[in-house]
């Protein structure tokens, strides 16, 4: 939880109210059903279906992009430059989050964990962010492996 907010800078909540990094685990620790969230305001949050997440992680592993990216139920989404989500905005079965009124649900919420987290295993800074024009590809190869009726995004 400290890094979300000392090594990205992000600003967290907890329901609607902001949270401090300390507050994180007592506020878990009292109700496992706790949300954390963030806003998508350093970035925008691009979800699709957790298969086609997954697939388009093993193809930009391939291509050694990494590129942060949260699992949670059925679906993924990956974390991109801010105002670069356009760029992938109009495939079908993806939605493109943006903004202070967009938010993403962050470990150690229930059911949510990160395949990539946004900062450096070795090394305390956030990894920097690509434009979406990184993913357009890969996710276009992945969304095409599924019939229509498994793009539609579920949480």
């Amino acid at each position: 939880m400290h890094a979300y907010a000392e090594v990205l800078g992000w600003s967290l909540r907890i329901g609607t109210e902001l949270t401090q990094p300390g507050e994180v685990d007592n506020a878990f620790a009292h109700d496992s059903s706790a949300v954390l969230w963030a806003a998508c305001t350093k970035f925008d949050a691009v979800t699709t279906p957790r298969k086609a997440a997954t697939s388009a992680l093993v193809r930009l592993d391939r291509r050694s992009t990494a590129l942060p990216c949260l699992l949670r139920g059925e679906t993924g989404t990956f974390l991109v430059a801010r105002g670069s989500g356009v760029h992938v905005s109009a495939l079908a079965g993806v939605q493109v989050m943006t903004g202070a009124d967009a938010r993403i649900t962050l470990p150690p919420t229930s059911g949510v964990r990160w395949d990539t987290p946004p900062w450096h295993l070795t090394e305390r800074a956030p990894l920097k962010l690509p434009s979406a024009v990184v993913l357009l590809s890969c996710l276009e190869e992945a969304l095409r492996l599924y019939p229509r009726r498994e793009t539609d995004i579920r949480s």
